[in-house]
């Protein structure tokens, strides 16, 4: 694929992913624009966000990923990716996935739920990688602390 068939396949799945989050959770992330130059991530909240929802996903550094298929050694690479970002910016990373005919997944530090628990956030071994549903039940919920 092209650069530009790759940038507009990435611009699609951050697209459908805030589409899928908005119709679970009610608030639409918006496409960072300035992403490719300043290297930050994929997604942000839109201004006017306000509630609890919101708050939670402010805490989140969103990193989205659409490809035909998802190997480990690409989660590794996107893996990093997201957490410099996210450390960057001083929040909890997270990946968003998804390979063709596949349904999106969502990594994100164990140490976002616990960070008692979990301190060393950045190893790739301490994540979850879970349905969008379920993401959208820890975000609706609140389970996801400030860093």
């Amino acid at each position: 694929m092209t650069g530009a068939g790759s940038r507009r396949k990435g611009a699609s799945g951050e697209r459908e992913f805030a589409a899928a989050l908005d119709d679970l959770l009610g608030i639409r992330l918006t496409r960072n624009l300035e992403q490719s130059r300043g290297g930050g991530h994929d997604l942000e909240l839109p201004e006017d966000a306000a509630g609890p929802v919101a708050e939670a996903l402010a805490r989140l550094a969103i990193e989205v990923k659409r490809y035909a298929s998802v190997t480990p050694a690409s989660l590794a690479q996107w893996w990093s990716q997201a957490t410099r970002q996210a450390e960057a910016a001083g929040l909890w990373p997270v990946l968003a996935y998804r390979g063709d005919r596949l349904a999106w997944r969502v990594r994100l530090p164990l140490a976002a739920l616990r960070p008692d628990l979990f301190p060393y956030w950045r190893d790739a071994d301490l994540t979850a990688d879970l349905h969008l549903s379920a993401f959208a039940c820890l975000v609706r919920e609140g389970a996801i602390l400030d860093r």
